[in-house]
């Protein structure tokens, strides 16, 4: 009998074979004006085998038009940004595509800001200085509450 490959999508597994399941790799945009920043974030996002990283932007007019077209999973996205601020298109994003989560990122971190990036409809917050250590929780948070 051949082997069965059933695809389905929003963060649900997709089974190559009889048995076999693998997580469904996380259409991810990573959003900064920092261009060191964006570099070395995508850098490390690309070693994660969960994480499929299909754009990234450096602006807030760029962002909008990727995820426009790309409509991805996760859009991870730095909070202070010129002209458009993560703030703004994290409101914007939530209510144009609510299965997609939307991070934002800052080097702030105080509680003020927190509960404005709650306020915005964002799925989580992610404090720059702590990356490696906090993203690892929201991708773990992202996977089990799909």
């Amino acid at each position: 009998m051949a082997a069965q490959t059933q695809l389905t999508f929003a963060n649900e597994t997709i089974a190559h074979g009889p048995g076999e399941k693998v997580p469904k790799r996380i259409r991810t945009i990573v959003v900064d004006d920092s261009p060191t920043f964006l570099q070395v974030t995508c850098e490390l996002l690309e070693l994660d085998p969960l994480i499929d990283l299909v754009a990234r932007a450096g602006k807030g007019g760029e962002a909008i038009e990727t995820v426009l077209k790309l409509q991805p999973d996760l859009v991870l996205m730095d909070v202070h940004m010129p002209y458009l601020d993560g703030l703004t298109l994290a409101w914007f994003f939530a209510r144009r595509f609510p299965v997609a989560r939307i991070v934002l990122m800052s080097m702030d971190n105080t509680p003020e800001l927190q509960q404005a990036c709650e306020e915005s409809g964002a799925f989580d917050f992610v404090h720059k200085e702590n990356f490696r250590q906090e993203f690892g929780t929201v991708l773990q948070r992202i996977c089990t509450d799909s």
